[in-house]
């Protein structure tokens, strides 16, 4: 593992370095997806949609953390607002995110951007995630249980199985299916739903092997929760297209 990663003078972590970069290429790849799909027109709305996205996605992320860490951030309230980048939760990010740039759009009355602007951010989140992934690789974060697997990696004496490693592959290989699926799908929005159900069905069955994964009440994964909530939801639409059809 290399939690630290060193540049000249500056000792940066991995993981949260990697984060700003994922963030980055993200941010990039959306409005270019947008405006590849979409023109001008749909790339101005990319860029004036997506600092609303990504302050939903930071404050859901935060959000999510704290309140199933809430013995901790019960007792420090600040630590909400702490530029702490390692106390941050995937599916709050998603959640956030999803719900600010929807807001935005209905209260800008875009509605019909909606769909286009979700099929870019489709497009546009896997390689971040990828990277994102690496991050926690290197850092140690996110923990495998123990396994005798022959991949498993060694982290704190144990071998384990390496989430971050099974999360970066699973995001590269969504990523492949969505370009391939990009210039074969012509309805707004199925791509978006591709992607849910793609990674509704990798956090179903990944988080199961973390160690430190937030827990709800009876012991259930909270991110298993959203995982099987964004494959019903992708179901759900495909089935109501088929409908539309008949």
């Amino acid at each position: 593992m290399y939690p630290i990663i060193e540049l000249g003078p500056l000792n940066l972590g991995s993981g949260a370095l990697l984060l700003v970069i994922a963030v980055f290429i993200g941010h990039t790849q959306f409005e270019r997806i947008a405006h590849k799909r979409g023109g001008d027109e749909l790339e101005q709305r990319a860029r004036r949609c997506a600092p609303f996205a990504l302050l939903g996605a930071a404050v859901g992320a935060r959000l999510w953390y704290g309140l199933f860490n809430w013995d901790m951030y019960s007792q420090s309230p600040g630590l909400f607002l702490a530029l702490r980048l390692g106390d941050l939760a995937w599916p709050g990010a998603l959640i956030g995110g999803a719900l600010a740039g929807y807001a935005y759009l209905r209260l800008r009355r875009l509605d019909a951007a909606t769909a286009p602007l979700a099929d870019a951010a489709a497009l546009a989140l896997p390689p971040a995630q990828a990277v994102a992934a690496l991050g926690l690789l290197l850092s140690g974060e996110a923990p495998g249980a123990p396994t005798d697997v022959p991949w498993a990696l060694p982290l704190f004496g144990v071998p384990r199985h390496p989430v971050p490693l099974y999360y970066l592959l699973a995001a590269l290989a969504t990523w492949g299916m969505l370009v391939w699926f990009a210039p074969r799908v012509t309805r707004p929005g199925s791509l978006a739903m591709i992607y849910l159900a793609l990674q509704g069905s990798a956090m179903l069955l990944l988080e199961a092997l973390r160690v430190d994964s937030l827990v709800t009440v009876g012991g259930i994964r909270a991110a298993q929760i959203v995982g099987l909530a964004m494959l019903l939801i992708a179901l759900w639409q495909k089935r109501a297209q088929m409908g539309r059809a008949l």
